[in-house]
This record gives structure tokens, sequence and C-alpha cells, in this order.
């Protein structure tokens, strides 16, 4: 904590300012490394003095850095300038203008250090951001402009490089290390005189990955959408590296060539990613965006048992299961998503980014997950904490285009007593998919639920032992169960946290006190 205060106090002063400003250079070059196509919608947006930060549109005005946002997170999105790609994309008069004038007023009041808006997060965002596109900002600028900017990232990069010795890297958002990495390359190829941070950053970047990358490629987080943008940070390193000329070095071709098909991997039938720990589905055009400049080709992998996933796929029916233990500060233990053709059918709530708001509280719950949960408890910590007292087993089994995958949690056994296990079946030809549900001892009320995504249509059967539900194009599916009754009920869908939407959930509630309960239920495709 003294060093910290130390530290701080040093970063803060004119001598560590002009230390990082001394022999600064003053040219910079563009970089291409950003995979991302930019919204013209929100581009719009900005003009009109809105931002979409951490999810929510917030009216900042013509001048946003005096905003004071209470989220980690939107400060984060802000201070990035990832924004940059989407005024980029539009066309209409101003854009240029609106990026300029708001790149001046970030370095008339923020081009020195501060603990939050120059977090290696935050600057290696900003530094990627700039190179990217220093062409679209400075045209028609005078060229103080541009060497203003050169001199500021100058700055910023030697901060990161000096400043990450000490682990701080991993402040912010998950994929931080890799950001990191990502702008130090790319400064050292677009900023003259400073090609020694090359090494820097590709030391960074094999470490991050050999840290956070799991054997089969997945993120250490176990967030689809965390993962996305790990990929995204790669991606952009490569670009960089061929952009300078230097060659890529073998660590980073075989986690990209790892870490694209586990991405892939959690891709439903819409192109968007399943909702996962903490994550959203990200829009299916950045996913397909990053995947091709990944150099993704074929097939998706069917078992993910190191980042704790399995793909069902037969047909047009896509099932992604969760089969691992730790899931940061969400609790959807062996919960499911499931897709026909381009259609969601069961989906779990989602997850909203912005750490200020209730939703990001209410979604962790094992309750907003597609699962079961015991007393209305959560199956797992829901606080960070990861624990090695939940105890997580799978096993997966083809046969003939077939595929069961039966796993099991105990994260109900130290209060109740009680191990969930889940087995999930897909046929081979993707119209039957079916699951059974095990508590085995101790005692507990239990609900099951089926979240459905908002454009699911369902409606309870006579007889009130099965459920149709209608996907958009009138393709239907039958819902039906034995060991409980189904309720329908309300639901809310956060799959994209920026549109938080109505839909419906499909219930089972029932009393375990046998030494054993079992309630299989299944999903027909109709006319099959």
């Amino acid at each position: 904590m003294v060093f910290q205060f130390a530290r701080d106090v040093f970063y803060r002063s004119d001598i560590y300012n002009r230390m990082l400003r001394r022999h600064g250079p003053t040219q910079i070059h563009a970089i291409t490394t950003d995979p991302l196509p930019g919204d013209p919608v929100r581009g719009a947006g900005i003009l009109n003095g809105e931002m979409m930060l951490a999810a929510r549109k917030r009216t900042l005005g013509p001048y946003p850095f005096a905003a004071d946002l209470k989220s980690r997170r939107a400060v984060a999105e802000l201070y990035g300038f990832s924004w940059l790609r989407d005024l980029a994309a539009l066309s209409a008069p101003g854009a240029r203008e609106a990026a300029q004038a708001l790149i001046r007023d970030w370095l008339r009041h923020h081009d020195r250090w501060d603990a939050v808006t120059w977090a290696p997060d935050v600057a290696g965002t900003r530094i990627l951001a700039w190179l990217n596109y220093i062409d679209f900002v400075t045209e028609g600028a005078d060229n103080g402009l541009r060497a203003e900017m050169a001199a500021a990232a100058s700055a910023q990069l030697r901060h990161l490089a000096g400043n990450n010795r000490s682990g701080n890297e991993h402040s912010g958002l998950d994929e931080s290390p890799f950001t990191v990495g990502a702008a130090l390359i790319a400064g050292a190829v677009g900023l003259p005189g400073l090609d020694p941070l090359l090494d820097t950053g590709l030391e960074r970047l094999r470490a991050a990955v050999a840290r956070d990358i799991l054997a089969d490629g997945g993120h250490r987080t176990r967030t689809p959408e965390t993962a996305l943008r790990t990929l995204a940070r790669l991606v952009a390193a490569t670009r960089a590296l061929r952009a300078g000329r230097r060659p890529v070095p073998d660590f980073l071709t075989d986690a990209l060539a790892r870490m694209a098909p586990a991405v892939k991997a959690t891709v439903l039938g819409d192109g968007g990613l399943a909702a996962f720990n903490g994550g959203g589905n990200g829009s299916a055009p950045a996913v397909t965006a990053i995947l091709g400049a990944a150099g993704m080709r074929g097939a998706a992998p069917t078992s993910l048992p190191d980042w704790g996933y399995e793909r069902l796929h037969a047909g047009t029916t896509t099932v992604i299961a969760d089969t691992g233990c730790y899931g940061g500060i969400h609790a959807g233990a062996l919960s499911f998503e499931m897709s026909a053709g381009r259609h969601r059918l069961v989906v779990n709530c989602g997850a909203h980014p912005d750490e200020t708001t209730e939703w990001a509280r209410v979604l962790r719950s094992t309750a907003a997950h597609s699962t079961l949960a015991v007393n209305d408890t959560d199956a797992l910590p829901t606080d960070g904490s990861r624990t090695a007292e939940v105890g997580m087993a799978f096993r997966r089994n083809e046969r003939e285009g077939s595929s069961l995958v039966q796993s099991a949690h105990d994260g109900y056994r130290r209060a109740f007593g009680i191990v969930h296990n889940r087995d999930l079946y897909l046929s081979g030809d993707g119209d039957d998919f079916r699951g059974k549900d095990t508590l085995v001892g101790g005692t507990g009320a239990f609900a099951l639920r089926f979240h459905l995504h908002p454009e699911t249509g369902a409606s309870m059967l006579e007889g009130g032992d099965a459920v149709l539900l209608k996907l958009p194009g009138g393709k239907g599916w039958r819902f039906r169960c034995s060991g409980a009754r189904p309720a329908l009920e309300e639901s809310v869908y956060l799959g994209d946290p920026a549109r938080p939407r109505r839909c419906g959930q499909v219930v089972l509630r029932g009393e375990h006190r046998g030494r054993e309960t079992a309630v299989r239920w299944s999903f027909l495709r109709e006319g099959a």
C-alpha cells in the first residue's frame, strides 16, 4: 500500500511527465489492426452528444471527458477511443471535425498519468485506436495535431512498458494483458524510435498466452465474449507485425490456431456467441469479422474440456452446454443455450457490463440461467471468489451422429447435501433434444428453468403437461416433461445488454426429499 501510494505520487509528478516525453517522436504512422467495422448509427449519436458506454446510452454533450461517470467500464470505453471507428464509418459532414475536437480536448486535459484513464487496458486500447484512425482524424488538420498525438502515444507506450513490470496489466478488463502487448507491438511499428518496445510487447503477449489461454484454446475467465475480445487483440498484434514486416512468432500463430476454433465452438445459429459467465452475445457481424481475421476455417470443435464447454450439433440444431466449474461472478453451473436454424430457442439471461447497475447483480444468479437451482440459492459463488470446493465432472459419448453429454456438480452439497447431475442428448438429425436432471442426496425445493429467447412464442397445451414453442417463421417445437409440471413465467433477456427485452421461461418446480429425484424433459421439433 505504501509502495503504491509513493508510486502514484511519482507518476503524477512533472518529473515523470517529462521523462515520458523526452526525445519523443513527432511522427506517427497508421497501422490497420482493427478487425471490427464501425457503426455509423453510433457515430451519428456521437455527433449529437450521445455515446453508448457500458451498454447504456449516455448524453454527454460536446465535452464527454468532463462527465462524472460512475461505471469503471463506461470510463474505460470513453477514454479507450474505440468509438473512433464509429465516427470513421460515418460519411456525414462533421465526423472528422468531431473526432479532432474530442482528441484535442483529451490532449488538453488528460495527457498526464491518471490511475483510471491511464490504466493499462484503457491506455492500450486508446493507442490501438489512435494508430488505426490517425489518418482519418488528422486529414485536413494542421500538422500540430498529428505531432501532439505522436508525443502523447509515445509517452503512454513508455509508461506501459515500464508500469507492467509490476503486473499491473491485470487491472481492468480480462483481456488487458493482451491489449497492452498488442499496443506495444503496434506502437513500435507505428512510431519512429520505439523499436525496443517490440520485444517488450512480444514478451507481454507470450506471458499472457501462457497464463490465460488454455490448452484447448479457451480463455481462463470462461467467458466467450472475453475470449472473442482477446482473439481480436491477437489479430491486432499479428497485423501490426506484418505491417512492420516483422516475423510472427510461433507462439502467436499457435495461440490464434487454438483460440479461433474455441471461440467458434461457442457460436450459435444466429452467428452470435452463447452468453455464459458474464459475457453477452456479441454482435454477429463482429464475431464473423474477428473469426475471419483470425483465419478460422472449417467446423467448430465439439468438446472443450479445459474451457468447460460442450457443443452438440446435428441438422440445424446447436446446443452449447457449460460443463465447467468456475464462472467468475456468474453461477450458471450446467446451464445451456440452444438454437434451431438461425433462431435462438433456449438462452441464459445474459450479463450487463455496467457494474453499477442492478442488472449486473441480478444476472449473476443461478436463476438467471437455464439450469437447476435449489432453495432459490446460487450453485456457485457470485462474489468473484474462486473455490476449489465445488467439484465438476462430465463425460461425452457419440453414436451414429447422436451426442450424449453427462455432467455433474456438487455446488449444493455443503449447504443442502445435494449433487446435481444433468444428461443432455441430441439425436443425429437434430430434431430430438432431451435431458434429465437428477438430484442425489440431501433435501430441498428445486426450480428447473428454461429461459426462452424473446422471439420464441410459448403457449401451454391442453392438459398442462406440455408447451408449444413457436419460432419466427412459424416453425415449432414441443416441450414435454415428467417428474414435474411445467409453468410459463416472465423473464428478461440481455444477450445484448443495451436492449433488455421481456421474454418467457418454462419453469419446473418440485421438492426433493428422497434419495434421488429425476426430472426428464424434451424438445421435439414439430412435424419431425
